[in-house]
């Protein structure tokens, strides 16, 4: 078969892409590009982080580095992982590896200089990628067709795939919602559906990674309703089915042109949810300031709908009132569109008065001092011109 060649890239090609290939001996068959940058460059999407993989030991690509006067970060020893920091942008570079053993979370793996034995151990076929300095991609398991087709599959068995790492349940539905053009085999629906359970023994801080790259897809519906079909939504959420508020959502991010929020989407996805919400927060570890946000949006909604919306842009700034808006309307809410307009032009500016400027005009220090000041406060926000 003759060898998929990629054009050559600008990200490819940069001073410190080229100085790292040079540090490293014989690098043309010994380093290559791997994963998501290459299938992300292959469908012309734009490149994030730029990940290599070596047949070379760590300690061997370390010594490499340091004689090429390059920093290098051993940040994953254990696992192969090193980062040459180049220019102030660091490239993690990772040795080939082949799985020694598997528990459904963590792998015990071992290094090798087989690229084969390395692809076989990936989650997907488009994620088994390997591009060579010269655009030359080696492609073991059919991956670059795949892409073309809008497949999304599984490296051999779906099963035994799944049951290495059950978070690849996950990936798999991620992926998904950015590229397939197909419904999944009968095979591979079948693997998804009987292996739900083991994402109850899967860390909270990995399924929360997960969970929130899924619903910044910008198209997710599709995948999510798959979800809901083989029960993953259910083990995950607690939530059986995609409710019509969420289907709603989805629309008006589209009519109103708005990127996707992933926390707004997953509280509507929970049918605005209380218990359900507490629960996702506590069991997928959300960090103290995505609770707050996700806290004070449910308070939000169930205030009065008529609260001035300049009350809620002034105390809870322009990202949490246009979710508000959002969810609201999702929700059913009758909200005039000419708020959207409000909230997108409102300028937030600081109250301009303080308990020092009362003392001077002869108040007191004490409760009552801050009670005028909220009293002012309030009135100088509902005084503000609304924008529309």
């Amino acid at each position: 078969m003759k060898p998929v060649k990629l054009d050559p890239q600008p990200w490819m090609t940069t001073s410190a892409i080229k100085r790292l290939f040079k540090a490293i001996p014989h690098s043309q068959t010994t380093l290559r590009f791997v994963g998501g940058c290459v299938r992300d460059a292959f469908i012309g999407k734009p490149v994030q982080d730029i990940d290599l993989a070596t047949s070379y030991t760590p300690e061997e690509i370390i010594k490499f580095l340091k004689k090429s006067d390059i920093k290098v970060i051993p940040t994953g020893l254990a696992h192969g992982t090193v980062m040459a920091v180049i220019e102030g942008e660091g490239f993690e570079i990772t040795t080939l590896r082949r799985d020694e053993e598997t528990d459904g979370r963590r792998a015990v793996v071992a290094f090798t200089d087989n690229w084969e034995k390395d692809a076989a151990r990936r989650d997907f076929t488009f994620n088994a990628l390997y591009l060579k300095e010269n655009g030359e991609i080696y492609d073991p398991w059919g991956g670059i067709e795949d892409l073309k087709q809008g497949i999304v599959r599984f490296i051999g068995d779906a099963n035994g795939r799944i049951q290495e790492d059950y978070l690849r349940l996950l990936r798999y539905f991620r992926f998904y919602a950015r590229f397939a053009e197909h419904s999944p085999d009968d095979k591979t629906l079948k693997a998804l559906a009987t292996n739900k359970k083991g994402l109850e023994n899967i860390s909270g801080e990995r399924i929360h990674s997960e969970l929130l790259r899924l619903l910044k897809n910008k198209a997710p519906l599709e995948s999510l309703k798959l979800m809901a079909t083989t029960g993953i939504l259910e083990v995950i959420t607690r939530q059986k089915d995609l409710c019509d508020a969420f289907i709603k959502l989805l629309s008006l991010e589209q009519e109103l042109d708005q990127p996707p929020c992933p926390l707004t989407r997953l509280y509507t996805l929970i049918n605005y949810d209380t218990q359900k919400l507490d629960w996702i927060i506590k069991r997928y570890k959300f960090s103290n300031k995505e609770s707050k946000w996700l806290h004070k949006l449910q308070n939000m909604i169930e205030e009065d709908s008529a609260k001035d919306i300049r009350l809620r842009l002034h105390f809870q700034g322009k990202d949490l009132t246009r979710a508000w808006f959002m969810a609201s309307l999702a929700k059913g809410e009758n909200l005039p569109f000419s708020l959207f307009k409000a909230i997108e032009n409102w300028e937030q500016k600081p109250f301009p008065i303080t308990g020092q400027d009362l003392i001077k005009q002869g108040f007191n220090a004490g409760p009552e001092l801050g009670t005028e000041l909220k009293k002012q406060e309030l009135d100088w926000v509902l005084k503000r011109p609304i924008s529309e």
